[in-house]
This record gives structure tokens, sequence and C-alpha cells, in this order.
């Protein structure tokens, strides 16, 4: 455990000047939210920020032939996995709550109205996305470098565009979808607690893919 927060930190140092790009983009996102008049937009824009300060840990280790370190130190690569993830859960953890919370602030400054599904329902939504996005782009990434797949980066959006639209021409999807607002309407609870565990299901499931294929990579 100890290797693998070593490799966390490691990649934290390593990124620490790219995530000053982070407090330009949460301004970004607030602008975005004050101009729409909407604090969701800010709340969705920051976990896409997110994904965003996730990725430039890759072109920063490239740039600084980082992998060549990771040779010569004592952690496995399975280690080093675990240490890239758990750098991006805490970076999705931290930009979940700012996000909730520049949310609610814009909702009392220009007296917006957001109610509690509201507000659970989009946070933990954007947060499911940013772990779906990491996850999608993290192994292609460790595959084939960041400068090869960066045009990847927008997969995850055409990918969830899809199954909306394959989901939206079926029939019962529109009534079935009714009825599941309706029951977390009743079971608020529920919210936080699936989202985040779908986030961490998804990462986890994307860490024993990346993990195979960094496995398989020459350093």
């Amino acid at each position: 455990m100890n290797r693998v927060l070593t490799a966390m930190k490691l990649d934290f140092f390593t990124a620490k000047s790219s995530l000053k790009l982070v407090a330009i983009l949460l301004l970004i996102g607030v602008v975005i939210g004050a101009l729409a008049h909407g604090p969701i937009y800010t709340m969705i824009f920051t976990m896409i920020f997110a994904v965003t300060s996730c990725g430039s840990i890759f072109p920063t280790h490239e740039r600084s032939h980082s992998d060549k370190l990771y040779g010569i130190l004592p952690v496995k690569k399975s280690e080093m996995i675990a240490g890239r993830y758990l750098y991006a859960l805490i970076i999705g953890a931290v930009c979940t709550a700012i996000s909730g919370i520049l949310g609610l602030a814009l909702a009392r400054i220009m007296n917006v109205s957001l109610d509690s599904f509201t507000f659970w329902a989009t946070l933990m939504l954007a947060f499911i996305y940013f772990s779906f996005a990491v996850g999608v782009s993290y192994p292609i990434y460790l595959k084939f470098s960041f400068a090869k797949a960066y045009l990847f980066t927008m997969l995850p959006m055409y990918l969830i565009a899809v199954l909306i639209l394959f989901l939206s021409k079926q029939t019962s999807f529109i009534s079935d979808f009714g009825r599941l607002m309706q029951f977390f309407t009743n079971n608020q609870i529920l919210i936080p607690v699936l989202g985040i565990l779908i986030g961490l299901v998804l990462l986890a499931m994307s860490a024993l893919i990346a993990n195979l294929l960094y496995k398989r990579k020459e350093i």
C-alpha cells in the first residue's frame, strides 16, 4: 500500500503545475453557469474539466520520460496503475465536492431554484460521467500514449450520445425512465449511494483492463 501511495504522490507532483489550470477552468465553468443562469451547467462543466485535468498527467509523464523512472524505482507496474487510478479518484472526489459547492453557491447568488433531487442527480451523473470518461481514456493512453490517442478523448461523449439516441428510439424508454425518476424522487438517499457505487465500479473495471495492458508494455 505504501508503494501505491508513493506512485500516487509521484503522479501528483508530476502534474502539480498542470493542476493550476483547474482554477482557470473552474472559473470558466462558473461563468458558463452564470451566463446560462443555471448552476447545473457549472456542476457539469466542473466534472468535464476534471477529466481534462486527470488526462494531463499522461503528456506530462511522456515529456519527462517518467516511464524510465518507474523502471528503476521499486514500484511494480500494478502498483503504478493503482496509484494512477487513486490519483484520478482523489481528483474526481475533490472536483465533485467543488462542483456541489459551486452549484449551491450560484443557486443562492442568482436566486435560482435548485431542488435536492436535481442537485443530487446532476452531481452523481457528473461523477459517473467523470468515472466513465477516465475509465475509457486511461487504458487507451497507457496502450498508445497520449500523443497518439488524443483524438479518443471525446470518445466517452460520443458513446454516451449514441447510447441516449439508441434508448430514445425504444418505445418503452420514456415510460420506464419516468418510473425510474419517480422512484429516485421518492428515495433520494439512494442517488449518491448508487452514483458513487457506479463510479467506483467503472474505475475498478478500467483499472483491471489498464493493468493487463500495461503489464505487456515495454518500458
